[in-house]
């Protein structure tokens, strides 16, 4: 029996062993005019590892200029002739592929771990001259110790890789030249901000904006808000806007908004994505103590969430003390709100989302400019002016809440008449701008006080007015929530939180109007407020109304929408106001019934839906601008709102085209259709085509991939292509101005990896022009057609680049050979039966010529790395690493008048001996992006005739036809998916430290789960926790039969979750004991009535409503059937969770003493919802691993 010392050292040394090669990019940002790319990205080559702001400078040659060049059009013939061969060999009426050049998907045929015919070979490039230290060939400055050598990587490709029979598009990805990183802040300006600007080595970049309009930058570092303008060079000096000291102390008993906010921007998990869903943090890394802890969040002067806007493009704004700010890029400031009234707290705030706004309907901000449109302006001046203090604006006159006439539903508004201020939410700044939404992990850092270089500004006195949208929220009715800190500063947190069954917030959407201060000294008129009265007030009109879940500008700033939602979250409505419908409190005293009246009768209902189950709100909701309608033959664009929205009506979420017209009323028109799900991504839309770029995982449950579709008068919803290729789950940035797209891609086996492709559209094979859409001046007008022929879908170009290569698994060629569970479904084909056709769909491709398996996919040439010696300036030789093995790959170019030719060969090397990577999972080994366990993926039908899918990993010590004790993960709640064919290290570290210590791991997706459709999510309707944890035996006894490998001990199984998957834990150990040996609860949900209103009563109905659901879903109603043997229970929890409060876990324990139940409880007196703390990750896994070693 191992002791507890022993598996302590065991984890730690899996600790040590963990080494971070795989560096994590994101936040996309195309510059289209100067053909670049802005993204966040860890270098790995700093002690920090804190993440860096990068620019990838893309050639100009491979502009869209060049999309129609010889290359391609040589390109084309030879694709459509192999895609012919292909659909010439193939069954079923589908001629139509003939002629549009595309390959129907055939799900016989594709095997995504197909075995190459011949070792793939690492390719670097020679030539002399200086090294880019960014330079993806070699990636020496984010190279750890742990790299793959060539002939690691050599022996490493299961699934891609050049064969001497590759397509002409493998050769195209094959010879994709990799582009060189240039960090935009220079190490020089770091050191130079450090020393001279007081940042500190552990400041933080956590996300940036980028305004394409103006050329401009915005980012919070420390303790200052940068801007600047990216000249034409790519330099980029940017300026810190000076703080101000503010007189107000800071209060402990703040908020739980700010303390969201706070929190947030110290970079601390304090909210989960989609309800209790966070699991607990296992960082790879010794990390600080939080400064949320340490009280430095607290500043009453921290900014949070700012944004560039205004006319300009020129201002920044933000939040600060539950108000809305606005500052000029110098600095001067003007408060825009005050809702706090400068008190210490305040139970109303502007511009700050309340709780279940941020945690469970996923939207961080409260407050959107209206859109600009700016003039691009001249580099800014490279010399700082002197700092001056600013004062704040006396308050002016500020807008009472809503006085109703009747009283909000299941809320009584007679506390809020005395109170003033209310506040907003996010949308779009601008047309254009590129604005990376701060995630629940990416808030700004808190602005402390300081002095800083002010740049010279835009002296010019004469401003337009700009304007903000905002929500005032009140929290005066929300349950008030205390947590104690024993043994931290402060001693207490205070915060609001609605409990299932009480009061929400109560929020009020509302307008600032303001001339921002240029100078310190400029006088201006005051912030005008404006809001719905009367007749008109939202709540009025829609007494149902609940939550305010999306708002923001309709294009031109003239009006505004607003979606909401009702209690029950099964009806939802898409409103659009005019801007003359708001009034300021003088114009509502002279305002009449009569005009209350007619201004109510212009808001439109533009969009309504209902569900019998639940409305899953998204961020895909995007408004056309009145030049891009796209209409009927007898229709205006006088009175007509159109825009592209997502709907659920079918079972699938699937996007729709809607017009709504004051004569015709609204219309809806599919722009996609099936059995699959779009997914909750935000869409692209190229309206001069009129295309939909969006993300869905048609094809299979298990991928995310990048499809087009056309919202085109005559197109059809069947009608939609993939443009990116299968065997990995892709994250996608679409860039419709210059035809490209960036993919950031990864599979189980496949570290991510990062490329951008070109688009390129062929001649019409229905016209002689080159597309029934050109010229460009006519797309978008009301004549413009669907072409049958199908030449309004892009293709694949020749144009390729590559931001960062994937690193292969080493340890998953044997697993791929062999699999344990041999009638598993190949990946790209796991459908559930509620999803499959009695015939395959017809799945249209870009990729024509691609063959399924092999070097079907990216992933492929990034593991070549080829440069095409006839996109450099002098043409350049490819050399072999000396270290390769079996084959080596040479690139052969040409460029002549005619254009670019390429072709590959194979040539013999020299054999040399080689020697089986190392184990993945050996105990002591390196752990790292080239070697770690292995996931196997395999379906099953459950009792009711349900296809479900999991994956299950060896143990370490595995030898075929012996059983081993099997840890069950789980999580298993709505709106999540762990099953997905995309790269799991390090967030499954804690998975991959089981199989070291000699577990099989088991994880299943039951009903309920993401992604499959609303009667598939739905099972779980009014009745969480009674049916996810048969599916998960009934997969467990698929593993255990001999047929599918036997590996499962059924009478050694243990069960671990957090959060939900803490609750679902319990369940499991109280309705299956016989199965479940050892449970171990992290965070559990143990009572819904403890938990927040949104998440609870969207899936379990309202608690008035639902009391018997309620009760079968209390485990305080299960104790009883808890075992009462000893070493079966551990239930771990933070004392300072602000997410599933501490006192289910305390009422839990209470029931069970009182039944006296044997169990175990860890308490970590200083962690939240997730564990951040290194050493309490050790000390998590010392005790789990311990108690099952000791008792499994």
């Amino acid at each position: 029996m191992a002791s507890w010392d022993q598996i302590r050292n065991d984890v730690r040394s899996f600790r040590a062993s963990v080494q971070p090669t795989v560096t994590t990019i994101r936040d996309f940002s195309f510059d289209s005019l100067n053909d670049r790319i802005f993204f966040f990205a860890n270098d790995l080559s700093k002690s920090s590892k804190s993440p860096m702001l990068f620019r990838v400078d893309l050639p100009k040659s491979y502009s869209d200029k060049d999309a129609s060049s010889s290359t391609d059009s040589d390109l084309d013939s030879d694709l459509e002739d192999l895609s012919s061969d292909h659909q010439s060999n193939s069954t079923g009426p589908d001629q139509e592929d003939h002629d549009m050049g595309l390959v129907p998907f055939d799900p016989a045929t594709y095997q995504h771990f197909a075995i190459p015919s011949a070792t793939p070979i690492q390719i670097i490039t020679g030539g002399g001259g200086p090294r880019n230290p960014y330079a993806a060939p070699d990636r020496n400055s984010f190279s750890s110790a742990s790299q793959p050598t060539a002939s690691e990587n050599a022996a490493s490709a299961t699934s891609g890789g050049p064969e001497s029979g590759s397509s002409i598009t493998d050769q195209i990805l094959a010879a994709a030249p990799v582009l060189p990183w240039v960090p935009v802040l220079s190490e020089e300006w770091i050191k130079y901000s450090n020393s001279t600007l007081g940042h500190s080595p552990t400041d933080r970049l956590s996300f940036y904006q980028f305004e394409q309009q103006v050329n401009r930058i915005m980012f919070p570092y420390g303790a200052a808000i940068y801007t600047g303008t990216i000249q034409e060079d790519g330099k980029f000096e940017p300026q810190a806007a000076r703080t101000v000291h503010q007189s107000a102390a800071s209060s402990p008993n703040r908020s739980y908004s700010n303390l969201v906010h706070n929190a947030l921007a110290a970079g601390i998990n304090l909210v989960s994505v989609s309800g209790p869903l966070a699991s607990p943090r296992t960082p790879f890394s010794n990390s600080t103590a939080s400064n949320l802890d340490k009280g430095a969040a607290a500043s009453s002067s921290t900014r949070v969430d700012p944004k560039l806007g205004g006319s300009e493009l020129d201002l920044v704004a933000f939040t600060r003390d539950q108000d809305i700010w606005v500052m000029t890029l110098g600095g001067v400031e003007t408060q825009l709100t005050f809702c706090s009234r400068n008190k210490k707290k305040s139970d109303i705030s502007c511009g700050i989302a309340e709780f279940v706004m941020q945690e469970e309907f996923h939207r961080f901000s409260n407050y959107c400019w209206a859109p600009s449109t700016p003039m691009r302006p001249s580099p800014p001046p490279r010399f700082p002016t002197p700092t001056t203090n600013v004062q704040p604006a006396s308050p002016p006159q500020t807008v009472p809440l809503m006085p109703l006439t009747q009283p909000h539903p299941q809320h009584s508004m007679q506390h809020y008449q005395n109170h003033d201020s209310f506040s907003p939410s996010p949308a779009t700044s601008s047309p254009n701008s590129t604005f990376t939404t701060p995630s629940p992990t990416s808030l700004s850092p808190p602005i402390l006080s300081g002095s800083f270089p002010v740049p010279a500004v835009n002296t010019s006195s004469s401003r337009t007015t700009e304007r903000i949208l905002y929500l005032q929220v009140s929290e005066a009715m929300v349950d008030l929530v205390v947590i104690p800190r024993q043994g931290m500063h402060p001693e207490f947190e205070e915060y609001r939180y609605p409990h299932a069954g009480t009061p929400n917030a109560v929020s009020d959407i509302q307008i600032v109007e303001f001339v921002p201060r240029l100078h310190d000294d400029d006088v201006v008129p005051e912030p005008l407020h404006k809001r719905l009265w009367g007749r008109v007030s939202l709540y009025k009109m829609f007494p149902w109304i609940e939550y305010i879940v999306r708002f923001g500008w309709l294009p031109g700033g003239e009006s505004v929408w607003v979606q909401i939602l009702d209690r029950r979250q099964q009806n939802t409505a898409i409103l659009a106001i005019p801007l003359d419908c708001f009034m300021s409190v003088a114009e509502q005293a002279e305002s009449t019934e009569q005009a209350e009246a007619e201004l109510a009768s212009r808001i439109r209902i533009i969009f309504e839906e209902r569900s019998d189950y639940w409305i899953n709100v998204t961020d895909i909701t995007q408004f056309l601008s009145p030049e891009d309608f796209v209409l009927d033959e007898d229709s205006t664009r006088d009175d007509v709102i159109q825009f592209i929205v997502p709907s659920e009506r079918t079972g699938f979420r699937q996007l729709y085209l809607a017009t709504h017209s004051t004569r015709t009323g609204s219309k809806i028109v599919p722009i996609t259709s099936g059995n699959y799900q779009v997914v909750d991504k935000s869409i692209t839309v190229d309206t001069k085509r009129q295309l939909v770029y969006f993300t869905a995982k048609r094809d299979t449950v298990l991928e995310t991939h990048l499809y087009v579709a056309s919202y085109a008068r005559g197109a059809q919803p069947g009608n939609v292509k993939r443009l990116t290729e299968l065997g990995y789950s892709h994250q996608v940035t679409v860039d419709v101005v210059k035809n490209r797209f960036l993919t950031m891609y990864s599979s189980v086996d496949h570290s991510p990896a990062c490329a951008v492709l070109y688009l390129r559209w062929s001649d019409c094979r229905h016209s002689r022009s080159p597309s029934p859409l050109s010229p460009m001046e006519n797309v978008g007008r009301k004549e413009a057609e669907w072409c049958m022929c199908g030449c309004q879908f892009p293709k694949i170009s020749s144009h390729a680049f590559v931001l960062r290569e994937g690193i292969a698994n080493l340890s998953a060629k044997k697993i791929r050979q062999a699999p344990i569970v041999s009638s598993s479904t190949p990946l790209g084909h796991a459908r559930s039966r509620s999803e499959s056709f009695v015939n395959p769909p017809r799945i249209e491709t870009a990729f024509g010529s691609f063959k399924t398996g092999s070097m079907n996919s990216i992933s492929g040439f990034l593991a070549s790395h080829l440069l095409s010696s006839s996109l450099l300036s002098s043409p350049k030789s490819i050399q072999l690493q000396p270290q390769q093995q079996d084959l080596g790959m040479v690139l052969s170019s040409s460029a002549g008048a005619g254009g670019r030719k390429s072709s590959l060969r194979f040539v013999p090397t020299t054999q040399a001996s080689s020697s089986a990577p190392p184990s993945s999972s050996s105990a002591g080994g390196v752990f790292n992006a080239t070697h770690h366990p292995v996931a196997e993926f395999f379906t099953f039908m459950s009792s009711d005739n349900v296809q479900l899918h999991g994956c299950l990993y060896r143990p370490a010590n595995y030898i075929v036809g012996q059983k081993y004790p099997t840890l069950v993960s789980i999580y298993g709640g709505p709106r999540s998916q762990m099953v997905t064919n995309e790269y799991k290290l390090p967030k499954f570290l804690r998975v991959f430290l089981a199989t070291r210590l000699g577990y099989a791991v088991v994880m299943i997706d039951g009903r309920g789960s993401n992604d499959r459709g609303v009667e598939f999510e739905g099972r779980l309707r009014y009745q969480m926790g009674q049916i996810e944890i048969q599916d998960q035996v009934e997969g467990l006894q698929f593993l255990a039969k001999p047929e599918n490998g036997g590996l499962v001990d059924i009478d050694r199984v243990a069960i671990s979750g957090w959060s939900y998957g803490g609750y679902l834990t319990l369940m499991a150990l109280a309705q299956y004991p016989q199965i479940f040996k050892i449970a171990i609860a992290g965070a559990p949900v143990t009572q819904w009535e403890l938990y927040n209103t949104a998440y609870t009563e969207r899936y379990m109905g309202l608690v008035q409503e639902n009391k018997e659901g309620y009760d079968k879903s209390n485990l305080l109603n299960w104790v009883d059937r808890f075992p009462d043997s000893e070493n079966r229970l551990l239930i771990a929890h933070g004392l300072i969770d602000e997410n599933v409060h501490f006192k289910n876990t305390e009422m839990l324990v209470a029931d069970l003493v009182r039944s006296n139940k044997p169990h175990q409880i860890q308490i970590y007196p200083t962690e939240r919802h997730g564990l951040r703390d290194a050493r309490v990750n050790e000390h998590f896994e010392t005790l789990m691993f311990w108690l099952l070693k000791k008792n499994l």
